[in-house]
């Protein structure tokens, strides 16, 4: 049976007053935990569904960034060979590196968590409880792109994972502006459908029909953001939704197309490079979740 609109945007709502206030206890909490240790030498901040306004009720959980403002991590790829020797020349190298810090930062929530704690392979997460939500905390170190030798283009950050030492870039700040401009641009309806669709993810996983692993938060937020304003122009959510839907679905058969949708901080592609996600995964999800709204 098709979903009715009234269920749709229930779907779409954000997180309630009830809900929300409970994440903000649990970022607090860590946050004091984490600066009262660290002091200056680390920023403490969100990224994620809750930071940008796209959790749902199942997903209530939040990723918190300790990030080690002491020491960064170099992108040198728009340099020239004597640029980067330019470059290099200058930097003061450092003896206090990113596994240590992760270690450190393990054993600090230990101390305050004990067993509730799980190191994974890009994180330390807090099991939630009933004070608390479930909270990820996101070792890393700062991530600088130079477009000269001592230059900044962006600043990031950028953590190994456990196994395989599989680096991993991301830029938090980035990723929320353009989610809250493509919001305001789309009449607060991007993030309406960003919700929509992580409902549909959990109510296929919990009937089994996909995997937990194919589609990510971080890929559903991308993949609606690169979706042009005038496919939410429409006063139902379920005629956006499955205007959002089509558009993706269409684009991802066209190897051209799909080649240049870029991750929602607009600054790295979402289909290039390894460890990448597959536009073929992509059409999987988008039929299973037309067929849940449809």
């Amino acid at each position: 049976m098709a979903l009715t609109e009234q269920q749709i945007q229930n779907w779409a709502r954000a997180l309630s007053e009830t809900e929300n206030d409970k994440c903000v206890k649990t970022v607090a909490a860590i946050r004091k935990i984490l600066v009262d240790h660290f002091g200056s030498k680390v920023k403490v901040f969100l990224q994620g569904s809750y930071a940008n306004s796209t959790n749902v009720r199942r997903d209530s959980d939040v990723d918190i960034v300790v990030c080690y403002d002491n020491a960064y991590y170099s992108d040198l790829s728009s340099l020239t060979e004597q640029e980067k020797i330019t470059h290099n020349q200058n930097c003061t190298s450092h003896d206090y590196h990113f596994p240590e810090f992760k270690n450190d930062v393990e054993s600090l929530l230990r101390t305050h968590y004990g067993s509730s704690v799980t190191r994974k392979e890009k994180c330390l997460t807090i099991d939630g409880n009933t004070y608390r939500v479930n909270a990820d905390v996101v070792p890393c170190f700062t991530h600088i792109r130079f477009y000269a030798p001592q230059a900044i283009s962006v600043e990031g950050i950028q953590l190994f994972t456990d196994t395989n030492n599989i680096t991993v870039i991301n830029f938090p700040d980035h990723h929320k502006n353009n989610g809250q401009t493509k919001n305001q641009s789309t009449d607060q309806k991007y993030k309406a459908v960003v919700r929509i669709l992580k409902n549909c993810r959990n109510q296929l996983v919990d009937n089994n029909k996909i995997n937990d692993k194919l589609v990510s938060s971080f890929l559903l937020e991308s993949l609606v953001w690169n979706v042009p304003e005038t496919h939410f122009n429409t006063t139902f959510h379920k005629n956006a939704v499955n205007n959002v839907i089509c558009k993706i679905y269409t684009d991802m058969a066209d190897h051209t197309v799909s080649n240049n949708y870029a991750e929602i901080n607009d600054l790295m592609y979402l289909f290039r490079g390894p460890n990448k996600k597959t536009p073929a995964e992509v059409r999987t999800f988008l039929e299973n979740a037309y067929n849940v709204i449809n």
